[in-house]
């Protein structure tokens, strides 16, 4: 079972994520109300309050449901080494 969390307890998560990691990128995640399959936003970076199902169609009140999210940092290797002409 996913564990959903207020969407205001995911933004404070994510802010304090984001300040220690200014390249991180996360995705909303929450659980469909009709058809209970996970569902993964495809927007980076960006929380929702409503969410679409591609499977079965239902809008998904994510205020009352609550949400998650998966974050993507890159570490090590290139991603730590700066652009050229960075300084």
């Amino acid at each position: 079972m996913y564990k959903n969390y207020s969407i205001e307890e995911c933004d404070a998560a994510l802010q304090r994520i984001l300040q220690e990691h200014p390249g991180a990128a996360f995705y909303q995640k929450w659980t469909c109300g009709k058809c209970k399959k996970r569902v993964t936003g495809n927007t980076p970076n960006k929380l929702f309050i409503a969410g679409h199902c591609e499977d079965c169609g239902h809008i998904t009140d994510i205020r009352k449901t609550g949400c998650n999210y998966q974050v993507h940092v890159a570490v090590g290797g290139l991603a730590s080494v700066p652009p050229e002409g960075t300084s």
